[in-house]
């Protein structure tokens, strides 16, 4: 009879531990699902902080007028290598109150894009190098800049051919032969010792 009512005991006993077990899981998962709640909401709000901040951080663009060339580069020139060569000129000006900046570029096509930024160009004028024969364009972008805004305008090409220099050339092959001259006599004279 005691054995009855103990295993009758432990039945119930379990399936009060069972029903509290499975409220108690529900109230935990609860409490767990609010404290997820919680972090997220948290987290939402200090990424919309930290966009805020980043929009107060950049200050707004300003609208700026797009320079106009009144001097642009055209036509062709053409020097010897060595050649003292005329500085190419362009001149921007702006409606609004931007300044002006300037960078040259050179290509060895004849377009005003896609061409090799020249370092330290940066002036309304620029003398072209004739150091070596070829043909090279140059054109150059005229910027008007107000705080963190620019607008900008491509010059035309100029194109700059430069030749290879004759005389020197002739110079250089003269010389050339006068050595070829003497190390010919020097060559007899040395065979006219050597029978005497």
């Amino acid at each position: 009879m005691k054995n009855k009512w103990v295993k009758k005991g432990l039945v119930l006993f379990s399936a009060g531990c069972l029903a509290f077990a499975m409220t108690g899981c529900s109230q935990i998962q609860e409490q767990a699902q609010e404290i997820v709640n919680q972090v997220t909401n948290s987290g939402d709000s200090t990424e919309e902080e930290e966009t805020q901040e980043e929009e107060t951080v950049t200050e707004p663009e300003v609208e700026v007028a797009k320079p106009e060339l009144t001097t642009d580069l055209s036509g062709s020139v053409t020097y010897k290598t060595g050649d003292t060569a005329k500085a190419l000129t362009v001149e921007a000006a702006t409606s609004d109150e931007g300044t002006i900046t300037y960078q040259w570029y050179q290509s060895s096509t004849n377009k005003n894009g896609g061409g090799t930024l020249i370092e330290g160009a940066t002036e309304n004028s620029y003398v072209p190098s004739t150091e070596e024969a070829g043909t090279t364009y140059y054109y150059v972008v005229a910027t008007s800049t107000i705080e963190n805004s620019s607008n900008g305008v491509t010059s035309a090409t100029a194109e700059v051919i430069v030749t290879a220099d004759d005389s020197q050339e002739g110079q250089e092959q003269t010389e050339t032969s006068e050595g070829e001259t003497q190390e010919a006599g020097s060559t007899e004279n040395s065979d006219q010792e050597n029978q005497g």
